[in-house]
């Protein structure tokens, strides 16, 4: 997309000034290790590495994780509107995804005070404007080497649907397949999802009537491919793998076929 076609969203100033110091022991430039390699085990044969990922924006930069298996294929980014280092539905579905060989980077959109506000969801603008912070640095990292040009997605939670879809609208040289699981993609705004591109998955859970009909009557305006996904009625664990296994499945079949 030219940037004459993009949403007067679109951009944001770039920060030089935030850098990554590795550590004395890593030579790899802007890094900061996370995750000690195994004992012994060479390094093609390691499962994965972690490093941290920093994003400098106004006030206080945020903070994410990403963990890079051996031979990663694509890069997916879980991002949500609030840091949750323990919760265990994202672990799960990254755990997965690595075994598929694609690398993800978790990372919150809001700082900590910020996220006290009950309505810290509510800011469709200031969520838009951190993911394009974070899609951005990702390409500044991969102009420099930092980190490897793989093909990119987003995975999306509910209140993070529409800042997704506005993202993927604006970064579609950058985002090439998203997957949004609930919420109401049609507060996006017509205007992005008629600019979508990148293939589109929606997951609805059986009981969401609300947000599996939002996403019937949005999803006819999109640019490019998409499919409604509504999840079987099963207890948690059972919805857990469902939703681990579309989600590995698309991105397996149009992120890195």
């Amino acid at each position: 997309m030219n940037a004459g076609n993009r949403p007067p969203e679109d951009g944001l100033p770039a920060h030089e000034d935030a850098m990554v110091t590795p550590p004395e022991e890593d030579t790899r430039p802007h890094w900061e290790v996370i995750a000690e390699r195994e004992e012994g085990v060479p390094a093609s044969q390691e499962r994965f590495t972690r490093h941290a990922f920093i994003v400098p924006v106004p006030r206080q930069a945020l903070r994410g994780e990403l963990a890079l298996p051996y031979g990663s294929r694509g890069l997916i980014v879980l991002a949500d509107i609030c840091a949750a280092a323990d919760d265990p539905a994202a672990a799960a579905l990254c755990a997965a995804l690595h075994e598929e060989r694609f690398a993800t980077l978790r990372i919150g959109l809001l700082h900590d005070e910020e996220c006290r506000f009950a309505d810290a969801g509510e800011h469709l603008p200031l969520l838009t404007e951190r993911l394009l912070a974070v899609v951005g640095r990702l390409r500044q990292q991969i102009a420099v080497e930092t980190v490897l040009a793989l093909p990119t997605g987003l995975v999306a939670e509910r209140g993070m649907t529409p800042v997704a879809v506005r993202v993927a609208a604006q970064r579609d040289d950058d985002v090439r397949a998203l997957v949004c699981h609930g919420g109401l993609i049609d507060l996006a705004g017509l205007q992005y999802l008629r600019l979508l591109q990148a293939p589109l998955l929606f997951l609805a859970d059986a009981e969401d009537e609300a947000s599996a009909a939002n996403a019937q009557r949005a999803l006819p305006h999109l640019g490019g491919a998409s499919r409604l996904e509504t999840l079987a009625d099963a207890d948690a664990d059972e919805r857990q793998a469902q939703r681990i296994a579309h989600t590995v499945a698309w991105f397996r079949d149009h992120l890195a076929p």
